[in-house]
């Protein structure tokens, strides 16, 4: 019987002293402390963070604490949940990282394991719109409104809408600020966005202001150097290489008598490498060069921000070369050309000038996007006698009249206050000066944005009982021509 089998163990624990226990479960023999969290993610917008985790062995609950430091020992958001999710809300951006989340797993109250601190970032609302609250010359300012959750902004500035070109990107504690740096006469899109530590929000509206640009005084000449000798031939007389000698005579007149007209700004024409004029012009920077046409600029005055050339006749090979040249002290911008165009008259050679000269406005219309003021310079090969019929049928002044189509005339037919203006740009090494005001040599400017103070062409002369002439030797068979100009005017 049942009862007579307890009473012979009961007997037998008693003789012996023997306690038999029953093996321990599964569940009690597993370590009492729950597993760590080990898979975690956090989500945020731009006043929220959400973290999530999977539930790992023997959690029972969890505690999610948030702080703003990693080494600060307050929790500005705690919360115990069994969930494996927590959102809190209506959060504030702090400088830097924003905060930093640990998951603790427990079981029951003693027992608990926890992650490492991470960090979690708010999102930044998207940029506002900006607007222009001033600024000429050479700067803008700019206000917008602020960005959720932002603690610093950044404005940036492009010359072109995709801000690929003429960037300007500057970061500022309040949504206001003064760029400068900039090249007045351009046209500027802007874009703000926030920031917060290593999180930037989304780019804003872009908007789109012409700066406006300051008038600035520019002195600008053109010169046919005749430089290494190029108007030199086994063919050329001798009484014209008596007074147009070798250029390493020549050099020195022509530097001094272009540097009398003290410009800014030198276009040269028949001026290749070893020509080196820029070693006569002290105070110089040689810009854009090809084929012997070199454009100079004064350095302490003018920078450039661009340059080149482009051919204008590829079966004659003739080119131009171009400078965007900056003031450094307004800011203001403008292009100058130099071009020497195909020699000899006649209607077959006018009508090849006119081709050079469309290609060459078109050329330089496509560099400047922005309206820039444009000084032409060069020898252009083409004068009032071009159009005289006894002598050229169907001949005329073909660069004059295709620049005029584009609202370009000659400098010289803008302003009264003249020197010279009677003589032949092109002297021929003939000491008796040619006195009919023909000039192949010339300076053309836009009807509107540039003003024309004064016209000049500088020459040595000697008085004779002849009445004025050349004085020899000759610096080169061409005549400097410079023009005081006022650039980016109203």
């Amino acid at each position: 019987m049942p009862s007579s089998l307890l009473r012979r163990a009961l007997v037998t624990l008693a003789l012996t002293s023997t306690v038999l226990v029953a093996p321990a479960t599964a569940a009690e023999a597993a370590p009492a402390k729950p597993a760590k969290v080990t898979k975690v993610s956090a989500k945020t917008t731009t006043t929220t963070l959400t973290i999530r985790w999977k539930r790992p062995k023997r959690a029972k609950s969890f505690s999610v604490c948030v702080k703003t430091a990693p080494k600060s020992k307050r929790c500005v958001r705690n919360v115990r949940t069994r969930k494996t999710s927590v959102t809190f809300r209506k959060l504030k951006p702090n400088s830097g990282h924003d905060f930093y989340y640990r998951v603790r797993s427990y079981r029951g109250k003693k027992y608990s394991a926890a992650t490492n601190w991470k960090r979690a970032n708010l999102r930044v609302g998207k940029g506002t719109a900006n607007s222009v609250v001033g600024g000429s010359g050479d700067r803008l300012a700019y206000r917008w409104s602020r960005s959720t959750s932002a603690t610093t902004y950044q404005l940036q500035l492009a010359t072109d809408r995709r801000f690929t070109t003429g960037v300007h990107t500057v970061g500022r504690k309040n949504p206001a600020a003064t760029v400068t740096g900039l090249n007045g006469g351009m046209t500027y899109y802007a874009r703000t966005r926030g920031v917060n530590g290593t999180v930037k929000g989304a780019w804003g509206p872009v908007s789109k202001t012409r700066l406006a640009p300051k008038p600035v005084r520019a002195t600008v000449a053109t010169y046919n150097l005749c430089g290494e000798d190029k108007c030199r031939s086994a063919d050329s007389p001798a009484w014209f290489l008596r007074y147009v000698p070798k250029w390493s005579v020549r050099k020195p007149l022509a530097a001094s008598v272009v540097r009398s007209a003290d410009p800014d700004i030198i276009v040269t024409q028949e001026s290749a490498t070893k020509t080196a004029f820029h070693t006569a012009l002290p105070g110089f920077t040689r810009g854009a060069y090809k084929s012997a046409k070199t454009i100079y600029f004064r350095s302490s005055r003018f920078s450039a921000l661009d340059g080149g050339w482009m051919t204008l006749d590829s079966e004659t090979k003739r080119y131009a070369t171009w400078n965007l040249l900056r003031d450094r002290q307004a800011g203001t911008a403008f292009i100058v050309v130099d071009a020497h165009l195909e020699p000899q008259k006649g209607k077959a050679r006018d009508d090849r000038r006119r081709k050079q000269t469309a290609r060459l406005i078109s050329r330089i219309s496509a560099l400047n996007p922005h309206g820039l003021p444009v000084v032409w310079g060069g020898d252009w090969n083409s004068n009032a006698s071009n159009a005289n019929q006894s002598n050229y049928p169907g001949g005329y002044d073909a660069p004059r009249r295709e620049f005029e189509r584009h609202g370009v005339v000659d400098a010289l037919t803008l302003t009264t206050n003249t020197i010279n203006a009677e003589l032949n740009s092109a002297n021929a090494g003939v000491p008796t000066p040619k006195a009919n005001g023909h000039h192949v040599d010339g300076i053309y400017v836009p009807l509107k944005g540039v003003q024309v103070e004064s016209w000049l062409m500088p020459a040595n002369f000697v008085e004779t009982p002849e009445g004025r002439q050349y004085a020899t030797p000759f610096p080169s068979d061409h005549n400097p021509v410079v023009t005081k100009l006022v650039l980016a005017t109203p």
